[in-house]
């Protein structure tokens, strides 16, 4: 449906602003929340589900089925798994 509105030249140059504005702020604040790696070292796990390293590893420790990988030593966490493990607890607490 075309409704053929007629704007004044500089409030049509206003509006396109307003939306190009809009739509810039909803791409850069897109990229802020998906800025996670695939795959993350403890500090960023940690940071990522919003606790400490020191919980991080707690919870490792823990017979709680937390999602390791550990490759030579070095312990890695994919996101998926960690999203995974995060709505399993979600489901218990309710």
């Amino acid at each position: 449906m075309d409704i053929g509105v007629k704007l004044p030249p500089e409030l049509e140059r206003a509006t396109r602003e307003m939306v190009q504005s809009a739509i810039d702020q909803v791409v850069a604040d897109t990229k802020k929340v998906n800025h996670w790696p695939e795959y993350m070292n403890q500090r960023q796990a940690a940071k990522y589900l919003g606790t400490s390293p020191a919980t991080v590893i707690r919870w490792e420790k823990a017979d709680i089925g937390f999602p390791t990988i550990t490759i030579e030593g070095s312990k890695h966490y994919s996101k998926a798994a960690l999203d995974e493990w995060m709505t399993k607890q979600q489901t218990r607490q309710d």
